[in-house]
């Protein structure tokens, strides 16, 4: 067995006896266990804690002091820790007849009446809490879904992954090639979900794969996903996040489907509706900080940015190209 092969296979062998050994415990020894490894994991990987002290700078500045800073970093470090066992435990004990014991379901009417239009749904998601949970939306009478979602590098976790979509029924759908296949989905009345929260790839100035669109007031480069599937097919665009109320205990919110602007217009369209789900995201990140993922490099590769993820004082950077965002490209 190749080196590389037997890396992943180890790998694959410490989740699998983690996932036996999360099974056999109860979900607040699980929660307790979660928040000492996510403390854990913020205290060593110094690298990532700068990343996470300098998105909640650009989201919060000087609303919170460098206590309350570290407090939310740390803290969302357990949730995220949290929320992985929670997830491993509940795919092993959850199925169709006691889903609600552990997931309530909140505006499920909203997804309702983007079903009955007939003409498909975007469930745009985040980074955001438990948001694999969403999978047990598979027990309610829906149509089929769709996925939008990277291959592994690891071939072992791969399966595993793909092994859980084929058995809530959903169909993976890779990046590459993912709006042909998309379009084609929603045209016969698929839920599509996507996730829309992080940095969109391509070089900023050139703007493949996205648009650069405020995001906590700084012009951040935007996944445009589903408001072009949604322009191309007329689908709706619902936006829905899964909230953690406790262990094992969750809420999927699922918001109104989101009022597109439509006008012969496309590109600006793009960039208004864009905007639109990052107000969303913007919402929900300011009322519950300690669910979002602060360890992506969201606002990576901004001129006058540059230096973001790399200094111990993200502050003054960022007041600084506030006072002169000409530096940007806020008027891309």
């Amino acid at each position: 067995m190749k080196k590389g092969v037997l890396t992943d296979f180890l790998v694959y062998l410490i989740f699998r006896s983690l996932l036996l050994a999360v099974y056999f415990l109860p979900f607040r020894l699980n929660a307790t266990l979660g928040r000492l490894m996510g403390r854990a994991y913020y205290r060593i990987d110094g690298r990532r804690r700068r990343f996470i002290n300098a998105n909640i700078s650009v989201v919060f500045g000087r609303g919170l002091d460098d206590k309350r800073r570290e407090i939310l970093g740390r803290e969302s470090c357990e949730l995220l820790a949290m929320n992985i066992l929670d997830f491993l435990r509940l795919d092993r004990i959850v199925n169709r007849q006691n889903f609600r014991k552990f997931i309530e379901i909140e505006g499920f009417s909203n997804l309702i009446k983007s079903i009955e239009r007939g003409k498909g749904t975007i469930a745009v998601m985040g980074h955001f809490g438990n948001l694999f949970l969403v999978r047990y939306l598979c027990y309610l009478d829906i149509p089929p879904r769709a996925a939008i979602i990277r291959k592994l590098d690891n071939p072992y976790l791969e399966r595993f992954v793909r092994s859980i979509l084929k058995a809530h029924n959903a169909i993976m759908v890779r990046p590459d090639g993912a709006i042909k296949r998309m379009l084609r989905l929603l045209l016969h009345n698929f839920i599509g979900v996507t996730l829309a929260d992080q940095k969109a790839g391509g070089n900023p100035l050139v703007g493949r794969h996205g648009i650069a669109v405020d995001f906590f007031g700084i012009p951040s480069q935007t996944h445009i996903t589903a408001p072009f599937l949604a322009r191309r097919t007329g689908a709706s665009i619902v936006p829905l996040f899964v909230m953690r109320k406790g262990p094992g205990r969750y809420r999927i919110e699922i918001n109104e489907p989101l009022e597109l602007v439509r006008t012969a217009d496309e590109t600006s369209d793009l960039r208004k509706n864009t905007r639109k789900l990052n107000e969303i995201f913007e919402d929900y990140i300011r009322r519950y900080p300690q669910h979002w993922f602060w360890l992506h490099r969201r606002w990576k590769d901004i001129p006058g940015l540059d230096a973001l993820y790399d200094t111990n004082n993200p502050l003054e950077l960022i007041e600084d190209f506030k006072r002169d965002p000409s530096q940007g490209y806020m008027n891309c």
